[in-house]
């Protein structure tokens, strides 16, 4: 029994008799909080489980609503943490508005965002659910394995999990519990301007509970039954003639406000993907997203709200279906806009990984980084894609860019994963899950023409086999009030094609994206105090008469006239960043509302006096753990180098911003760091360092 078989055999046991969910296939987790794969859950089910979980774990997670949605449904995620531990820097520092001093606005940091964050979120799009599934999916192996499983025990201690299984409530509402396939947001609006909201959208005519298809016989139509399976319809090609007799196929509906349109006001909006701020005006500086500006929808604002305010967050996840492939950034923006050092990161990391979950070759590039000079000279050869040339390598399928580089032109505006990367400064991705040929056992290899076609018929005869035909509606005759005889039936939309079939198919997309999710999160960073020391260098009755010189490395300490109640002390501390990735994206750091890392030496301020050191001092960024493939190669490419002499004077690579010209970055994971203060008596210190998304520790000092 394969691991995915067991994992099957465990949902279905737990549904049962309640006992557990199986993880990794060695061990049992309870799961004290029921859920199986089996249907899609739809919004109701979805809120209902996540509130449950909340009431069931309130020592590891929390639930927030960060916002409705335009018809009042609450936009909710779901932390997972350990509430009981972790610390942030204004627990120790005060907080202040710097616009309005004194007053009193700023929000108190929670525990949990004092830790390394992780974002995963579904359903951006209301009909792409299967998104859904895999957050719920997610929560279901964390909130069980904790406290059994190693791995997950620790990932919830040291870190935070933020999962938004409905980015768009309304939308899943609307595919799920209506039956009605919604893609954007909801809206009330009058798009057809006859003084009413949403009068006219499409409508179950045969009240049967499905909105599927009707057909009618039509000699201008453009569609013919199919000759191997009739209950398909076949679209003819613009040029293409048939003898056969012709349909038209429009969805079920009826003209409701008689002006002789069909679902011209309905309840759909935009497109969330689409309204996000990265990118979204064109080169010409007007609109080229949606809405009327970005953010203008309330569930893309809520987002991006959120994620402003919780700092900590350095991997993110914008599910979507489908097609069984990942789009890393960009799509707004060309590969030549990206630093090499991520790029590194997103392909020879995270895209080599992906595509060994999911069972996809890997460039011979990717797993021989040190030839990519090599690699570079043969596409010269054979590839017109200079950014394929750059980088040495040409994207696969499963992961690759939605920016066009063949004809060099953009995706489109104001996508998600382009702003959580270029503005916000994660590793950000959009998974485009489910892939039939891949994730349904057996599922016949279609090749030649008509690929979609022989993919219907494929899954027709699946849902035959496996769910007893019932997503399939059959053709009924039905008399259309506009257009006479003609017969309703065809797929219901929950289970067209473009979601994850629910029972094993839904399992092993969830799965296999919940290994990935693990895979990433193991690989955040970690900032620790690794050590600190405290050197009485002497006592004086007079702070100054102490002076101190610094040469490199080497501090000098002129002593006052007389020993007393002041001890003059030197305060070293080592710092490191245990992770395996650095403590931001290559220019993380330089981004609106992000910083280096820092490390505070806080005392009674009428007690101590820093001689040597200011209260606070930056450390730049912390590298890795982690051997970065290729990254030098990638740098010193064509590209690499026009992109370095595009940063702003004064950036150095892997920096954050330097105020004192004199001063020079510092590399690596770790750091040194000393202090030579005068404290009167036996005053505490303690230590802090932080980092907005490596994680904020503390060390209380004693001074013998």
């Amino acid at each position: 029994m394969n691991l995915l078989s067991k994992k099957l055999w465990s949902y279905s046991l737990a549904c049962l008799i309640g006992m557990a969910s199986f993880w990794g296939g060695s061990s049992f987790a309870a799961q004290n909080v029921k859920i199986s794969f089996d249907q899609y859950h739809g919004y109701n089910g979805t809120e209902n489980y996540i509130n449950k979980v909340a009431q069931t774990y309130p020592n590891i997670t929390k639930l927030i609503e960060i916002g409705k949605s335009n018809m009042g449904r609450p936009i909710h995620v779901l932390v997972i943490s350990n509430m009981n531990n972790g610390t942030t820097i204004d627990k120790y520092v005060k907080l202040t508005n710097k616009r309005k001093e004194g007053v009193n606005n700023v929000t108190p940091m929670e525990s949990y965002q004092g830790k390394p964050g992780h974002w995963i979120c579904g359903a951006v799009h209301g009909n792409e659910y299967t998104g859904t599934e895999v957050c719920l999916y997610i929560i279901d192996n964390l909130v069980s394995g904790y406290g059994s499983d190693n791995e997950i025990t620790k990932l919830i201690d040291t870190k935070t999990f933020y999962i938004c299984p409905m980015v768009n409530p309304d939308g899943v509402y609307n595919s799920i519990e209506r039956g009605l396939s919604q893609r954007s947001n909801s809206e009330m609006k009058d798009n057809d301007g006859d003084g009413k909201i949403n009068e006219d959208g499409p409508d179950d005519l045969n009240k049967d509970g499905s909105i599927t298809q009707f057909r009618y016989k039509d000699p201008k139509g453009e569609y013919v039954i199919d000759d191997e399976d009739p209950r398909l319809m076949v679209r003819l090609g613009s040029d293409e003639t048939s003898a056969k007799q012709k349909y038209s196929v429009i969805r079920e509906d009826k003209d409701n406000d008689g002006d002789g349109k069909y679902s011209e006001d309905s309840e759909s909006g935009i497109d969330l993907n689409r309204n996000f701020p990265e990118g979204w005006f064109q080169d010409n500086g007007m609109a080229g997203g949606s809405g009327d500006f970005p953010t203008s929808a309330p569930e893309s604002r809520a987002v991006v709200e959120f994620l402003t305010n919780h700092r900590n967050v350095y991997m993110a996840q914008f599910y979507h279906t489908s097609g069984g492939f990942t789009y890393r950034p960009m799509g707004t923006a060309p590969h030549s806009q990206m630093h090499a050092k991520d790029v590194a990161v997103f392909d020879f990391i995270l895209g080599k990984k992906y595509l060994e979950i999911i069972g996809e070759e890997v460039p011979e590039a990717w797993q021989k980084p040190d030839s990519l000079a090599k690699f570079k000279e043969e596409l010269k050869k054979t590839s017109k894609n200079k950014y394929a040339i750059d980088r040495g390598y040409v994207l696969p399928h499963g992961w690759r860019v939605s920016y066009d580089e063949e004809r060099d032109r953009r995706y489109s505006y104001g996508m998600a994963a382009d702003w959580a990367y270029k503005q916000y400064g994660t590793y950000s991705l959009c998974i485009e899950l489910w892939n039939p040929a891949k994730d349904i056992p057996n599922f016949p290899e279609i090749e030649g023409d008509e690929t979609r076609l022989k993919t219907q018929r494929a899954l027709l005869k699946y849902q035959d086999e496996k769910h007893g035909g019932i997503y399939f509606v059959p053709w009924k005759r039905y008399k259309h009030p506009e257009f006479g005889e003609g017969e309703i039936g065809g797929w219901k939309s929950q289970y067209s094609g473009g979601n994850a079939y629910p029972g094993e198919p839904l399992l092993k997309v969830c799965e296999n994206h919940w290994q990935y999710e693990l895979f990433r999160a193991g690989l955040l960073p970690e900032v620790e105090i690794k050590d600190t020391r405290t050197n009485v260098l002497y006592t004086t009755d007079n702070v100054s008469g102490a002076t101190v010189t610094q040469k490199g490395d080497q501090i000098t300490v002129k002593k006052g006239l007389s020993q007393g109640k002041y001890k003059i002390v030197e305060v070293t501390v080592n710092i490191e960043n245990t992770g395996k990735l650095a403590t931001h994206v290559a220019e993380g750091s330089q981004l609106a509302g992000l910083r280096e890392d820092v490390v505070w030496l806080i005392g009674d301020h009428k007690k101590i006096t820093f001689l040597q050191g200011d209260p606070f001092q930056k450390l730049g960024v912390l590298e890795g753990q982690m051997e970065i493939p290729a990254y030098k190669d990638m740098a010193n490419s064509e590209q690499g180098q026009q992109r370095m002499q595009q940063r702003r004077p004064g950036y150095p690579e892997g920096s954050d911003r330097l105020e004192d010209e004199n001063r020079q970055p510092q590399k690596g994971p770790k750091r040194e760091i000393k202090w030579v203060i005068a404290v009167e008596g036996a005053a505490p210190l303690t230590v802090v360092v932080t980092s907005q998304k490596g994680g904020t520790k503390v060390k209380n000092l004693t001074i013998q």
